[in-house]
């Protein structure tokens, strides 16, 4: 059901007016109750076997909107980390869900780093970087996330579906994107 959401005209219409868009679970009591599915969503990330979530994002970097918690999943043995100078480099997953509807994004491998005084370097979410499939060093890691995405109902969508444009008069208020718009920027989208 998830998956044809993702394209529905009229939940695409809300989407960009940052309306909640499913009446199901969660979403069908308010924003602050799929603030607080999500933080389980994330926990149950977190107990993932060869996975932990490195850092989740639920305060819209801090300003702005945006309409997704920005989380990055590593591998639980430590391989993906490295440290030097001060500053501690890791290499994860980043993991887009939706707080519109129980929609998600994964992405393709990336980098955290933080270094002294908080200082701190990640990217953000962008189409052009969806993973479709599980990738090379990281297919049963993919399972897991995918797994955990499937027991909470929330549809794990790729770049064929995200791709698509949007109906041409409907805008998005994003600095992740411009025209023209598709069903991502509907989706997945931060104002600052």
């Amino acid at each position: 059901m998830s998956g044809k959401l993702a394209t529905d005209p009229t939940a695409l219409r809300s989407a960009v007016n940052d309306q909640l868009t499913s009446a199901a679970g969660a979403w069908a009591d308010g924003a602050t109750a799929v603030d607080g599915f999500l933080r389980r969503v994330v926990a149950d990330l977190d107990r993932m076997p060869t996975l932990s979530v490195h850092h989740a994002e639920f305060r819209h970097y801090g300003s702005g909107y945006a309409s997704f918690v920005d989380v990055f999943i590593t591998k639980r043995d430590g391989s993906m980390r490295r440290s030097e100078n001060g500053w501690t480099r890791v290499e994860g997953l980043p993991l887009a869900l939706c707080r519109l509807a129980p929609l998600a994004a994964l992405f393709k491998p990336d980098v955290q780093s933080s270094g002294p005084g908080g200082a701190s370097s990640s990217g953000l979410p962008a189409l052009s970087l969806v993973a479709n499939t599980a990738l090379p060093g990281w297919a049963e890691e993919y399972r897991q996330i995918r797994q955990v995405l499937d027991r909470h109902d929330i549809a794990l969508l790729d770049s064929q579906v995200l791709s698509l444009p949007l109906e041409a008069e409907l805008r998005v208020e994003t600095n992740l994107g411009s025209p023209p718009y598709s069903v991502f920027d509907a989706w997945f989208h931060w104002m600052d």
